[in-house]
């Protein structure tokens, strides 16, 4: 497993909401992943809390109603996750993309995205998420915009080591959300050369998403951002 999962449970606020978390930070990071219609959609936001630097995280997952049928033995807590409002089904096949990319929209407007860099997502993931987040007024990284690929695999590396040394030392506070304590819990690590690489305990039904999407997000806010309206100041 994944070592930053013995800190998980003893770093849990249940307090913490997304509205509390924007509200006590300085700079946000967002990070996607997944999306596979019999996959999850994880989405994952990092804050800086002001004074005191911690780093807060909130996750929330879309699922289609098909992996229900197709990963039977997940069905009971999915709609359990449902049940905690961290987990949605989705009633049409672009809902998943909408939501995310109107949350995203939500917190562009507090003013704590930076003015690049601020939305990480898999390389290789969903063409109709960029398009989503595009429509909605974001630029890609190479207009020199927010939305910006991460690399996977053992690129994550940094973000899996960062956030295992965060948790252990009590820098890093997350929402007491069982959704993602779930995906904590369906993490190994393999070595990819001399980097260390997430998978899944368990092929197809082991879901890691929230997870991997806690990694883009940590990836970005570990370059040291600043908020978009501290920089118009």
């Amino acid at each position: 497993g994944w070592a930053g999962a013995e800190y998980w449970q003893g770093a849990g606020d249940n307090t913490l909401t997304l509205e509390s978390l924007l509200g006590r930070s300085e700079v946000v990071t967002i990070g996607i992943d997944g999306g596979g219609l019999d996959d999850l959609l994880g989405f994952c936001v990092i804050g800086r809390e002001k004074v005191t630097r911690k780093w807060l995280v909130w996750g929330r997952a879309w699922a289609h109603p098909i992996v229900l049928q197709r990963r039977k033995e997940i069905a009971t807590s999915l709609k359990d996750f449902a049940a905690d409002k961290d987990l949605v089904f989705c009633r049409h096949s672009t809902q998943d993309v909408e939501e995310v990319a109107a949350l995203c929209v939500m917190i562009r407007e507090s003013g704590l995205l930076p003015e690049t860099a601020s939305i990480g997502a898999d390389k290789l993931g969903l063409p109709g998420l960029v398009e989503a987040l595009v429509e909605a007024g974001f630029k890609t990284i190479d207009e020199q915009g927010q939305i910006t690929g991460i690399s996977q695999g053992g690129f994550l590396n940094p973000a899996i080591m960062g956030c295992e040394r965060k948790l252990s030392d009590g820098t890093m506070v997350h929402a007491a959300q069982p959704l993602m304590a779930w995906a904590v819990g369906n993490a190994k690590v393999e070595m990819k050369s001399s980097a260390r690489a997430i998978t899944k305990q368990q092929a197809g039904a082991a879901k890691i998403d929230p997870l991997i999407a806690l990694f883009n997000a940590a990836i970005l806010m570990s370059r040291n951002p600043e908020a978009a309206a501290k920089l118009d100041v």
